[in-house]
């Protein structure tokens, strides 16, 4: 019985081609493989279109560049206004405590510090949010402090004050 059964799968098989037969009458498929397709790397073209969609004039690309002297740093003091028709965020100016780039350019984000009603305040502005509908530079870092990331200021003499009434003051 069992040499009929061999016999009759080695037959089958031979006939059938891309079928591989069981000893029960079920018969499982075997396909020949995909050809492969031109394999490209989907991410960095993804990623290009998807900048051109949250930052079609590039402006946003230029604060988190690493280089150039539009580029933001820690230390500056800035003013994040954001689109009244999409939210109902109150627009922000704050004490850049850290620039984070991210491979993914569209992750960047801005760490910011002020003081209101005498209480201190940080928040993370994710620069390429649709929200976000401008950055203004209020005031370049000052040069003293030369570090990438100015977390040491918090709860110190350095601590930033509130800064919207400081800026009225200058004006």
């Amino acid at each position: 019985m069992y040499s009929v059964i061999r016999n009759r799968l080695t037959n089958a098989a031979q006939v059938r081609g891309y079928q591989v037969l069981t000893s029960t009458r079920k018969v499982i498929p075997v396909y020949p493989p995909v050809q492969e397709a031109q394999r490209q790397n989907l991410i960095p073209i993804l990623t290009q279109k998807n900048l051109e969609m949250l930052d079609p004039q590039g402006w946003k690309r230029k604060l988190v560049s690493k280089f150039g002297k539009d580029r933001l740093r820690a230390g500056d003091v800035v003013r994040v206004v954001y689109d009244k028709s999409k939210c109902s965020h109150d627009d922000f100016v704050g004490y850049v405590l850290s620039v984070s780039r991210k491979d993914l350019v569209q992750d960047s984000s801005l760490l910011l510090r002020n003081q209101i009603a005498k209480t201190a305040v940080e928040m993370r502005v994710p620069v390429f949010s649709p929200l976000v509908e401008r950055i203004d530079l209020l005031r370049k870092f000052d040069g003293k402090r030369h570090r990438n990331k100015h977390y040491y200021i918090r709860g110190t003499k350095l601590d930033v004050g509130d800064l919207e009434a400081g800026l009225r003051k200058k004006k």
